[in-house]
């Protein structure tokens, strides 16, 4: 009875040792595949992905607190996300308006900058609407607005430089573009 005692408590060792040593073995490759792939959403290199898979599989448990304290914070993912992001933020401040004087920002409807009192924009003298100054061309009639352009920031037609307008047109433009855009008195008193 003692025999056969010792032989099943022999059994059940041998198959707990077993169990152990299954349990270990598929832990110390799934550390092996966990670091294969933690690394590979970090960094495209691949002498760094075999070093570090290498490393947790040479040494299990410190080579996987080592690969913890020396791999990249960041994954692809965020990386590429934070990218975006950025390119994102920039594409909506180079949305925004500004004054092409000052740099503050502006709005579409606005005449003239509330900081610089430039003026954003002017009557075009083909058709007479309102355009901003980045503009190459009437958006409204497609008049070239490099013979048209602001002078000094006014707002003026520089019609004095075309051969085919005389002094007189260019004059009346001018008055036109002055009526048409200035702030009415009360506003210009207030400055």
């Amino acid at each position: 009875m003692l025999a056969e005692l010792s032989n099943t408590i022999a059994t059940l060792i041998g198959i707990f040792v077993a169990l152990l040593g299954a349990f270990l073995f598929a832990f110390w490759i799934a550390m092996g595949i966990w670091t294969f792939n933690d690394i590979r959403s970090r960094t495209r290199d691949w002498l760094a992905i075999v070093l570090a898979s290498l490393l947790v599989l040479v040494f299990p448990l410190v080579g996987l607190v080592l690969y913890i304290m020396v791999r990249p914070r960041d994954t692809l993912a965020d990386v590429f996300d934070r990218a975006l992001e950025e390119e994102s933020l920039l594409r909506e401040l180079e949305a925004t308006l500004s004054c092409y004087s000052c740099g503050l920002p502006v709005q579409e409807s606005w005449n003239f900058c509330s900081n610089c009192h430039s003026q954003l924009r002017f009557a075009c003298a083909s058709c007479g609407k309102a355009m901003r100054h980045e503009w190459s061309i009437c958006v409204h009639c497609g008049a070239d607005q490099l013979e048209q352009g602001p002078m000094g920031g006014e707002g003026q037609i520089n019609s004095g430089n075309r051969p085919d307008v005389s002094a007189a047109e260019a004059n009346a433009a001018r008055m036109e573009v002055e009526t048409r855009f200035r702030p009415s008195q009360e506003s210009s008193s207030r400055r």
